[in-house]
């Protein structure tokens, strides 16, 4: 069944477990992460950025998750993932998906704010859940390497999360406490005291982005310390990838689109499983 974000992770934070976002880029990833929420009987969010959404086809796309996820009985959101602007969560609502998160963390505070409210204003009226970001999760690469990208972690100020909820009346939180996106060039630093301050102070639940490749035990104590919510693609996207060179390097030739296609779905629904478990939503459908 189709449902919005904001209910589900009620339920996260209410029973101490996080439900996953699986970036997807097509139909066929996208059906590997339900495949695995139907296996594990897990709420499962799909997310497309919209950073996918020139190559990816949005209005297809989501109709294709729609069409599949609308009978099924387990919840499942569709989020627009890092939305840059207020037009494009309108878009986003319009082509049918059940969330939108609007990313301004780049912007000052006041701006973030300014914006936020009135994607919440538009998104409440149709019945969407919102989801903002203060602080910024920057690159692992560009972070970890010190290179003066401008795309750093910013970790995110307690005071300003409050403030933020308060004034925008978000339905969940991406905080930023030393993850970051795509691959890591050193070891991931989760700030735990901080996150445990944002989890006490901050009403509405968290949300870890840059899920991939931080490390199992990591992840698990992030889960424990209060966030409800975390963002998985690079680990799907790299499995795929190395799984479907094995399969064109068969020597007898016998991979054909349809065999590719289809290992990406596996490849997927593989990672999506095992995350799924980690974050303790399997079962909880």
């Amino acid at each position: 069944m189709l449902v919005p974000m904001g209910k589900m992770l009620e339920a996260a934070k209410r029973e101490r477990y996080a439900v996953g976002a699986f970036d997807v880029v097509n139909l066929e990833t996208a059906r590997g992460v339900l495949d695995s929420a139907i296996s594990l009987r897990s709420p499962v969010i799909m997310a497309i950025p919209e950073a996918f959404g020139d190559f990816c086809g949005l209005d297809a796309l989501v109709n294709g998750i729609r069409f599949v996820a609308a009978n099924l009985d387990i919840p499942v959101a569709i989020i627009l993932d890092h939305g840059q602007s207020y037009e494009s969560c309108l878009r986003a609502i319009q082509v049918g998906m059940t969330t939108v998160m609007f990313d301004g963390s780049r912007l000052p505070l006041a701006e973030n704010i300014a914006i936020t409210k009135e994607v919440v204003r538009a998104a409440r009226a149709v019945g969407v859940s919102v989801e903002a970001e203060v602080g910024h999760v920057g690159s692992g690469q560009a972070s970890a390497e010190g290179s003066g990208n401008e795309d750093h972690t910013k970790l995110t100020d307690p005071a300003d999360a409050v403030e933020f909820v308060k004034a925008t009346g978000v339905d969940a939180l991406a905080v930023a406490v030393g993850t970051a996106h795509g691959l890591y060039a050193g070891t991931p630093k989760i700030e735990y005291d901080l996150l445990r301050t944002l989890a006490r102070d901050v009403p509405v639940p968290l949300v870890l982005h840059g899920g991939s490749s931080t490390g199992d035990e990591r992840l698990r104590r992030a889960v424990e310390e209060g966030i409800c919510k975390v963002n998985i693609f690079t680990d799907m996207s790299v499995k795929a990838v190395q799984d479907i060179r094995v399969a064109l390097e068969d020597p007898k030739g016998r991979a054909w689109m349809g065999s590719i296609a289809g290992q990406a779905r596996a490849s997927f629904a593989e990672v999506s499983a095992h995350y799924m478990k980690l974050f303790g939503s399997a079962g909880k459908a």
